[in-house]
């Protein structure tokens, strides 16, 4: 697996997808404090995956890699960050100047990681790990802030885990980061028992840093993604209160042009958020129905058929809308209240937001076929509904 995850197609397809989801972040996802940690964290990771694309230059592969174990250590300082701005009473500042505490302990360990192999990078060869002062100074230099930041984010997300109060996508989230760091963990461990038990069968150390790190880049930046595909759903308009508003723009079109003054003010703005709009449509759309009240005909008493009984909610709403348009039309043109003086309610009552919604979305189902027979409403004849038996009845869409 280390030969695949450091061979030059897949290493820069996963540069290219680290790439794509990065600057989708930069750009989408960076209002929070946590956001902005995980968004830098990707850009210190990117720069380290380039790094090791250089280590196949020769003139510059004992200093790319020297400076890549830098990378991996100024990518981890955020986890321990993240670990930090996970504390409920976390003050922002106080998050920021541990971070840069990390970040400096980060680069003074790796400029001990560039001095101790400048022999080596001098010979045109990799840091060995061996137990010499060059591989010991260099494996401590490494080691020491890779399991410090590594060990802050891990218990901070044992105890999130424990728990029980994360939603179980934030859990599933929390688990496999952890789970990268204990496969750090493994590496880091297997690299010192290479070292100072000289297991050659475990082949190179470094390629192996090198293919972990990818790796556990490759998962998390997977991870991340999901809020991202979130808001680009969000911006495309393709999320469950967008599809929702555009289901009630015909209702809430034709309602609000017979009872303007109900048009909370200032007038809709084009980029404000669906769930925000389609709570603002609701709402004059209900203010409407109680305008439009006293101009709704009397129920109308037609005997409905077995068939129709067994489809009573789809009856009761069809009935209602042909009612609520002849009421449109009237408020519309000026024609006095039909003076039955009953509420503007939907058939059914509604406790909560959830059940109104689905009504208002029944109700505008059948409002697009309910629109086009009112314009009979103005012939003076009176209303009646249409029955099932009747000749041309539609029954509403499932």
């Amino acid at each position: 697996m280390t030969a695949w995850l450091t061979s030059g197609t897949v290493a820069w397809s996963v540069i290219g997808y680290v790439s794509i989801i990065t600057a989708g972040r930069l750009f989408l996802v960076r209002e929070t404090l946590l956001d902005q940690v995980i968004n830098r964290l990707f850009l210190w990771s990117l720069g380290t995956l380039l790094l090791y694309r250089c280590t196949l230059t020769p003139f510059l592969t004992g200093l790319a890699n020297q400076l890549a174990l830098g990378g991996i250590l100024l990518t981890t300082t955020h986890l321990a960050t993240i670990a930090g701005s996970a504390e409920a009473d976390a003050d922002p500042a106080i998050v920021w100047r541990r971070h840069r505490l990390d970040s400096l302990i980060a680069v003074l360990a790796t400029v001990v990681i560039i001095v101790a192999g400048t022999s080596a990078r001098n010979d045109g060869r990799l840091v060995p790990m061996n137990p010499d002062w060059e591989g010991i100074l260099t494996g401590i230099a490494f080691g020491i802030p890779l399991l410090w930041h590594t060990v802050a984010f891990s218990g901070m997300g044992i105890r999130e885990l424990r728990s029980g109060d994360l939603p179980a996508r934030e859990r599933i989230v929390l688990f496999i980061m952890t789970g990268s760091t204990v496969y750090i963990w493994v590496c880091v461990g297997l690299s010192v028992a290479q070292t100072f038990l000289g297991w050659p069968v475990l082949g190179p150390q470094l390629p192996r840093i090198a293919a972990a790190f990818t790796l556990c880049i490759l998962l998390n930046v997977t991870i991340v993604a999901v809020p991202l595909v979130r808001v680009l759903i969000t911006k495309a308009g393709l999320d469950s209160a967008a599809r929702s508003c555009r289901r009630l723009l015909p209702l809430w079109r034709d309602l609000t042009a017979a009872v303007p003054e109900i048009v909370l003010a200032p007038a809709v703005p084009a980029r404000i958020d669906a769930t925000a709009r389609l709570l603002r449509m609701t709402v004059e759309i209900r203010d409407a129905l109680l305008h439009l009240g006293p101009y709704l005909p009397a129920a109308p008493a037609v005997p409905v058929p077995a068939a129709a009984r067994r489809r009573e909610s789809d009856w009761a709403t069809t009935t209602y809308a042909q009612r609520l348009a002849e009421a449109t039309h009237a408020r519309k043109h000026g024609l006095r209240p039909a003076g039955s003086g009953t509420a503007g309610q939907l058939p059914l009552l509604a406790n909560d937001f959830d059940t109104e919604l689905r009504q208002l979305l029944d109700l505008a189902r059948v409002w697009s076929a309910t629109r086009p027979s009112t314009a009979r409403l103005g012939s003076g004849l009176p209303f009646r509904p249409v029955c099932p038996r009747h000749r041309g009845f539609r029954s509403p869409p499932r």
